[in-house]
């Protein structure tokens, strides 16, 4: 017989934008990077990614997308894009959205009453419910501005997320 607490399932978190090729997969490759860093977070949450419409389901992300993310060192993969619909929702505990549209798209699909949905940008600039530009119709630049935006704000979402978790990562979801 086995004692002791039972083991909890770690906290999901999946990174929205529209097509899922540029902002949510570089989200989800800082993300990952990041959480992996965190003693207190890592093993404990699991990060994902997807879009609100469905152009490019299956697609990898966007070669420039993953360009900005080769020069600033961050090699891992994203995932391939997915469609951020009711059932991928009803699988979080948190979607980190890029633009008050995307958090509207989510809020309207939610099944879960308990998903935290949280603008990006108002990780950095609380309540001024700013959008994180779409690099799509950019060049290298505008690429290397949005990572830069995504990676300070999920240091300080990681940072949040790691003093709410004093016991070592244990969610009570």
């Amino acid at each position: 017989m086995v004692t002791g607490t039972p083991a909890r399932r770690p906290l999901r978190v999946a990174a929205i934008c529209t097509g899922n090729i540029c902002r949510s997969p570089m989200a989800e490759v800082v993300l990952r990077e990041l959480v992996e860093r965190d003693d207190q977070l890592r093993g404990a949450v699991r990060v994902t990614s997807a879009g609100t419409a469905r152009w490019h389901v299956g697609s990898p992300m966007d070669p420039r997308a993953r360009s900005a993310l080769d020069r600033a060192g961050l090699t891992a993969a994203g995932s391939p894009a997915r469609f951020a619909g009711r059932a991928f929702l009803e699988d979080l505990d948190v979607a980190l959205v890029m633009t008050r549209e995307h958090r509207d798209d989510v809020a309207a699909r939610r099944v879960t009453p308990g998903l935290e949905i949280l603008l990006l940008r108002n990780l950095l600039e609380p309540g001024l419910d700013l959008d994180l530009a779409d690099p799509y119709y950019g060049d290298d630049r505008d690429f290397d501005e949005c990572l830069e935006t995504i990676t300070r704000a999920g240091q300080r979402w990681v940072t949040s997320e790691s003093r709410r978790r004093p016991d070592g990562g244990s969610s009570s979801v």
